[in-house]
């Protein structure tokens, strides 16, 4: 029996368990630790002709009622152990409250976009031009224990546009005059045909002048020759930089909105996303946001169980304010319904149904 089994016995004796027990290993020949009583009646080790080991301070465990180790016995790993919270109430009925006596309250979207407009307002923090974000977390599980859903990444245009605080140098190539009017008026900050092709080929035009460069069908040679000097910036048809449909490309690389998840643990996940300004009306904003919502829950993997996303907040910076959100409303992805038309009914001649009722 070495020392450490010898103090995790003792200590179980006098009724104190120890959370974690340190062996230690002595180099040489192993010599038996000899049991003698000390004139309280405690058992202690003495080891004849060696140095005397010092043992660090044990913490102990706290007694919980019910609560199970996890350690490994006989091959089967037990339950962790499950504390719960007591709390005096679900809501506090009175105006002033103890914070930690009660669960922190969730709110609806309209009274959180309502509560941060207020903060927002010339009296308070004069930030009505702020971006309202929603900070999320994510559930990576899917229908199978060991597998998890990887990270992903993606880009949407809301319905309502507002300034996500990056701009954007985005050159359209395109042969007619009301494709060129659009783009620019879209926001493009250059717009043409061969002429800018021209320029691109002959390197008058540098990839560090543009974020995106977009073209119409019809430049897949000319964009050939440009892989090798501008690689992934050439216009491909794979990565949707060429298009027919210019109002709609534009749009999506100039005010579209990128969100991306960052994995926290094997089985969770983080983004914050924002979905528009204070400014906007509190229609325009919940538009905005459920269309956000609408476009995670899609990733949502089929078969997994639970809610995709587990917990969210919206915040709206420079405010400290975070509120809960209550998130019964958008756990799946809504279906679009058919709207059906009211069903005309025939006039009835009330005369008629009285002489037939006689």
């Amino acid at each position: 029996m070495n020392t450490a089994m010898v103090v995790a016995k003792c200590m179980e004796r006098r009724g104190v368990f120890p959370l974690m027990v340190i062996q230690k290993r002595f180099k040489g020949n192993k010599q038996k630790l000899k049991m003698k009583t000390d004139d309280s009646g405690s058992k202690t080790g003495d080891r004849s002709g060696s140095q005397k080991v010092l043992f660090p301070e044990i913490s102990l465990v706290p007694n919980i009622q019910g609560s199970t180790t996890t350690s490994k016995v006989k091959g089967k790993k037990k339950k962790q152990p499950t504390i719960v919270q007591n709390y005096y109430g679900d809501k506090p009925l009175d105006d002033v409250w103890i914070s930690t006596h009660y669960p922190a309250p969730e709110y609806q979207l309209g009274e959180i976009i309502k509560r941060h407009k207020e903060y927002a307002q010339p009296a308070m923090f004069n930030q009505l031009d702020s971006r309202i974000y929603a900070d999320m977390e994510i559930s990576l599980r899917t229908s199978k224990k060991t597998k998890f859903l990887s990270p992903f990444k993606s880009t949407l245009v809301p319905p309502h546009l507002f300034d996500i605080g990056v701009k954007k140098k985005i050159i359209v190539v395109c042969n007619e005059k009301d494709h060129i009017n659009l783009a620019l008026k879209l926001g493009a900050y250059q717009a043409g045909g061969d002429d800018i092709v021209k320029m691109l080929l002959r390197g008058t035009i540098k990839r560090s002048d543009f974020d995106y460069l977009l073209s119409v069908p019809g430049y897949e040679k000319e964009w050939n020759q440009l892989q090798g000097s501008f690689g992934n910036a050439a216009p491909s048809i794979s990565r949707g930089t060429i298009s027919k449909d210019i109002e709609q490309m534009v749009k999506l690389y100039l005010h579209g909105l990128t969100y991306e998840t960052v994995k926290t643990s094997q089985s969770l996940a983080k983004v914050q996303v924002p979905f528009g300004q204070l400014a906007m009306t509190s229609e325009q904003l919940t538009e905005n946001f459920l269309f956000l919502i609408d476009d995670i829950n899609k990733r949502k993997p089929s078969g997994a169980s639970g809610k995709f996303i587990s917990y969210m907040t919206i915040v709206a910076p420079p405010s400290p304010e975070r509120f809960i959100l209550n998130l019964d409303e958008y756990s799946t992805v809504k279906k679009k319904v058919k709207k059906e038309l009211p069903v005309e009914t025939p006039l009835v001649d009330d005369e008629k149904v009285m002489q037939t009722a006689l």
